[in-house]
């Protein structure tokens, strides 16, 4: 209401807010006390009797609600900073559940295999746990829903370790955000301690593979293969992407047949 009587009451009132608060509760009650008198079936005591009985109920229940909702609260909390408390963990690279929302409501899902070929690594930093030992080095990968995979152990391979090796897992194409993780390990008497580590996401193997997999007539473990890739905190890594084919008819085929039997 923005006409002048409004405007002077609003003004009379903001200075005597004691007195218009008082006037307010009473006519509140008077209004009340009228609306009992006049029903039949209530009276003071009853009245009473049941706002009692409400309140004792609301408390009750209260302390029930605010405990449901503190847990529901926590589990919210546990999943808006899920990738944060996996970081702090150690486990940001593990994938607890290989469930996928997609499959459950049946979405296609564009998942074809790659190879990661390791040409080298350089400049890796010397483990902690060992003073008078070189690094065991060894390379450990995961993703998404692949199972983890390892290379061998190379022995006294220090600061630079030639891998030459390679290992295949499925790509997730549907999910572009999803990691690829690299840990440059070396190898103790009793745990291994990471060296070095590198994330990739889907996209951006999909970016080496166009630079290295698909344009490519001929492989060989050299610098025009591979793309030089920075490790943390320290390092580096030679990797390449290609594409893997799936099975051909031959390899479809039963592995025993007459024609490959030898007679003994």
């Amino acid at each position: 209401m923005h006409n002048r009587v409004s405007k002077k009451f609003s003004s009379w009132v903001y200075t005597r807010l004691h007195k218009f608060f008082c006037v307010v509760t009473y006519l509140n009650l008077f209004i009340l006390m009228f609306t009992i008198t006049v029903l039949p079936d209530w009276t003071a005591d009853e009245f009473l009797k049941y706002l009692v009985t409400f309140i004792d109920w609301t408390l009750i229940h209260l302390q029930k609600l605010l405990t449901s909702c503190s847990i529901l609260f926590g589990f919210y909390l546990l999943f808006r900073f899920r990738e944060r408390l996996a970081l702090a963990a150690g486990l940001e690279h593990i994938t607890v559940f290989r469930f996928s929302w997609r499959e459950a409501f049946g979405f296609h899902i564009k998942r074809r295999p790659v190879e990661i070929f390791m040409w080298k690594a350089e400049e890796l930093p010397s483990s902690g746990t060992k003073v008078m030992k070189a690094n065991d080095i060894f390379v450990e990968c995961h993703m998404g829903h692949n199972e983890p995979m390892r290379t061998r152990v190379h022995n006294n391979a220090g600061s630079e370790c030639f891998l030459r090796e390679s290992f295949q897992l499925n790509l997730d194409e549907s999910d572009a955000d999803s990691l690829m993780t690299l840990f440059i390990k070396d190898q103790g008497l009793a745990v291994s301690s990471e060296l070095a580590r590198l994330t990739l996401s889907t996209r951006e193997i999909c970016g080496i593979e166009d630079q290295t997999g698909k344009r490519r007539s001929t492989f060989d473990y050299s610098a025009e293969n591979f793309v030089q890739l920075k490790l943390s905190p320290t390092g580096w890594i030679w990797i390449a992407v290609s594409p893997v084919d799936d099975a051909g008819d031959d390899e479809r085929a039963p592995l025993m047949q007459e024609d490959s039997l030898m007679a003994c």
